[in-house]
């Protein structure tokens, strides 16, 4: 941890934290131990000041800095719930969730606004588009007229959706970025 290294400038490491600029120079006695600028533990002056303590602020630019911060500063206690006694214990999972259960103040505000805990935004699905007899053909080298004839015999989802507009009145009054709402494509058919 310290001394740090003399550096000329600041930089980041692979883990996303600043590796300050430490500039050799004045050394000074503290308490009998010669002290240099690789003893200085970074601090904020404004912090320092409101607060009248000192306070370590780094920067974090990683996302797996942040992960690691949110985790342990949010992550709570750890619970364990122990009975004793002489017979035997039927063990009551419900129960026991109940009084080692945890709520941690960032998950107490999300319940408290109604916020959901767990949600899916909403499904990506890539609509294929391209011209009459211009679609799109994946194969292997060798194969390439086996994999002409399986493309010209299966229709893309942008053909099913012309042909379900020929087909069905409901269909003819939805866009094409409609239909995955509406209609399930069925690619083996």
């Amino acid at each position: 941890m310290f001394p740090r290294e003399f550096r000329t400038e600041t930089t980041m490491n692979v883990s996303g934290y600043p590796l300050y600029r430490r500039r050799p120079g004045d050394t000074e006695f503290v308490r009998g131990r010669e002290m240099d600028n690789r003893f200085v533990v970074p601090y904020n002056p404004y912090l320092l000041l409101k607060y009248n303590a000192h306070i370590n602020v780094e920067v974090c630019t990683s996302l797996r800095a942040v992960k690691y911060i949110y985790k342990y500063i949010y992550k709570g206690f750890d619970c364990a719930n122990m009975v004793l006694t002489a017979e035997q214990v039927q063990y009551n999972e419900i129960a026991n969730y109940i009084d080692a259960w945890y709520v941690s103040a960032p998950e107490a505000m999300w319940r408290l606004l109604g916020s959901h805990m767990h949600d899916r935004s909403h499904a990506v699905m890539r609509l294929p588009v391209h011209l009459p007899n211009q679609k799109r053909v994946a194969f292997k080298d060798g194969h390439e007229g086996e994999a002409f004839e399986a493309a010209r015999s299966r229709q893309t989802m942008l053909e099913s959706w012309f042909q379900l507009n020929q087909s069905d009145p409901d269909a003819q009054t939805l866009l094409y970025t409609d239909i995955p709402y509406n209609y399930v494509y069925d690619r083996n058919n």
